[in-house]
């Protein structure tokens, strides 16, 4: 090989290597947030449960709109009872309010059906029914530690929040 042979080659990436430099990474915009290692956890967290914070507010009411969701399945499917079927009686579940986030008033609500699913995961691996109810932990641990405990302190009786009184409302556009 001559080196005329190689100066067509070399000349080509020393013209290409100004691309490859190009592809900088952590712009200052949101616009490069999803090449940085740092978006890596959110990125995972939004893959696995599905929860878009721009979209669906507060996680602890994603999932327990989550929740219904799939206890109005499951209730469709192995029931046959749907509660927004018009020709069926009115279902009281469907307007009432979300109760609070802790295991200790209502056990089942916090455990709900996927952490049956994942009980019978253990199960069938360990031997051992354990119920992790991997959601309802993750909104606990995303800042739902207030209403965690108050559910073991007040109970099922005067824990739910209540709406913003109407002094706290304000009018768009205006």
């Amino acid at each position: 090989m001559s080196t005329d042979s190689l100066s067509p080659r070399w000349l080509s990436l020393l013209l290409a290597l100004p691309l490859f430099t190009a592809c900088k990474t952590g712009l200052p915009s949101q616009e490069g947030e999803h090449w940085t290692v740092d978006s890596v956890p959110a990125r995972m967290f939004k893959h696995f449960t599905g929860y878009r914070e721009d979209l669906n507010g507060d996680f602890r009411s994603f999932q327990y709109q989550k929740k219904c969701h799939v206890n109005s399945t499951l209730r469709r499917h192995f029931v046959g009872n749907s509660p927004d079927n018009p020709l069926e009686a009115y279902d009281a579940s469907q307007t009432k309010r979300r109760p609070p986030h802790s295991p200790a008033p209502d056990p089942i609500y916090y455990i709900g059906a996927e952490g049956v699913i994942m009980g019978l995961v253990t199960l069938g691996t360990s031997g051992g029914f354990v119920p992790i109810p991997i959601d309802s932990v993750l909104a606990t641990v995303c800042g739902g530690w207030r209403e965690f405990g108050r559910g073991f302190t007040r109970g099922a009786a005067g824990n739910y929040e209540n709406p913003p009184g109407v002094n706290r409302f304000e009018v768009k556009n205006r």
